[in-house]
């Protein structure tokens, strides 16, 4: 018996790599969603670093007061731009990951059915094997024919 050939293994193999794109691209976007999360922190901690500064001193100035207060609305208004951001970067992730496991779906689809293929044909050829394996049992076991000497 010949050996087994899938007919759709070269689909099989574009729809592994497939998926494998669709995983790479799901791991892009959570890797942005980590920038945006330390991009966040790190506005955060110089604000606070800021007015631990400027609250720390003995005596504080009203424009440095006035120069903190305006530093506060703009890493409010930046960390809001960022909360924004992190909003597109999730919901890029929720269709990410949707797209991820659509095309594991249809790879995994030609996996059963290629698996479900070589099963059929190792059981076909086994049947031939074990129906060409009788058929040399019988032949060695037949009684031989002699034709009877002539007189």
């Amino acid at each position: 018996m010949k050996r087994f050939q899938f007919p759709l293994d070269r689909v099989r193999r574009w729809r592994q790599e497939q998926a494998a794109l669709e995983e790479v691209q799901l791991q892009r976007w959570y890797a942005q969603l980590a920038a945006l999360d330390e991009e966040r922190t790190r506005a955060e901690d110089e604000r606070a670093a800021s007015e631990r500064k400027v609250l720390g001193q003995a005596s504080v100035q009203a424009d440095e007061l006035q120069a903190l207060d305006a530093y506060r609305r703009h890493v409010r208004s930046r960390i809001g731009g960022i909360e924004r951001r992190r909003g597109e970067v999730t919901a890029g992730i929720e269709k990410q990951r949707q797209l991820l496991m659509e095309a594991r779906r249809r790879a995994e689809l030609l996996e059963r059915l290629k698996t479900r293929m070589f099963q059929a044909w190792r059981a076909a050829a086994d049947r031939e094997e074990e129906t060409l394996a009788g058929e040399l049992y019988l032949a060695k076991w037949r009684p031989r024919v002699q034709s009877a000497p002539r007189s």
